[in-house]
């Protein structure tokens, strides 16, 4: 298994509630990728910080076997 890996992405203000309820439902869930990889979905969320927007997401990399 390897070590946990982030994204950050700045996000649209008038999204940012659209897209935070979206990657919450994604929170401890496993995403089958097309190189054989499973990535399975840590953390996720976005913070808002004055008028910017970050989606935050920690995910970990296993192998499909």
């Amino acid at each position: 298994m390897s070590l946990p890996w982030g994204v950050k992405e700045f996000v649209e203000l008038d999204q940012a509630d659209s897209y935070g309820e979206f990657v919450s439902k994604l929170v401890e869930t496993s995403i089958d990728l097309p190189s054989g990889n499973v990535a399975n979905i840590l953390k996720a969320d976005v913070k808002t910080k004055k008028d910017k927007c970050l989606l935050i997401m920690r995910y970990q990399l296993t192998t499909l076997k």
